[in-house]
């Protein structure tokens, strides 16, 4: 009887041993980073102007949740561990519509790609939004940079926003505060250029 039941017994834990492997990891947890729409500043309009749609959209290697940085040698890289929140175009689109809706010159602002009979389009391309690094692997920089137009009044006219932010240290959290302040700078340019292009 003693016989049967050890084969029994080891089986057993052979099989909890190994889904005890599985349960657990030696890697890293994933470090989620967000990013914050641009503080509205004082004395904006009040709000009562069109409604504005907004699409984003991203290059191909820029649609993608990691934190990335882009080598000499054209290589893309990611930060271990490192992600965003959401796809980056989904994530930027969130903070940019933010952005747009506290700077109160829009009745209203929503992420589609279809106006409004009386409102306008916002169409932007993420083409640069990554740390740069050099020969060595050291992120040094952060660059932003949106390519787009701006349907409005029955016209439509082009907007490029490009911005850059120094790495003063390599750690992630540092590399994320430059994506911060490279987008701030973008987002300033937009108002500024839908200012311009649609008074």
């Amino acid at each position: 009887m003693m016989n049967k039941i050890r084969p029994a017994f080891l089986l057993l834990t052979l099989v909890v041993a190994g889904c005890s492997g599985v349960l657990t990891s030696d890697q890293a947890a994933k470090q989620y980073y967000t990013l914050m729409p641009l503080a509205a500043g004082a004395g904006g309009p009040d709000g009562a102007g069109p409604e504005l749609a907004l699409t984003v959209t991203a290059v191909p290697g820029l649609d993608t949740d990691r934190i990335q940085s882009l080598g000499t040698d054209a290589r893309l890289n990611y930060f271990a561990n490192a992600r965003w929140p959401d796809h980056l175009p989904e994530l930027l689109a969130s903070v940019i519509k933010r952005s747009l809706a506290a700077n109160g010159r829009f009745a209203f602002v929503e992420v589609t790609d279809h106006a409004s009979p009386n409102g306008w389009l916002l169409e932007l391309e993420v083409q640069q939004f990554y740390g740069l690094q050099t020969a060595s692997g050291e992120t040094t920089s952060v660059v932003v940079g949106f390519e787009g137009s701006l349907s409005c009044d029955n016209s439509r006219h082009p907007v490029a926003l490009s911005a850059s932010a120094a790495v003063a240290t390599e750690r992630l959290s540092t590399v994320v505060s430059a994506h911060q302040r490279g987008l701030d700078d973008a987002t300033r340019q937009l108002l500024a250029q839908i200012g311009g292009a649609c008074p």
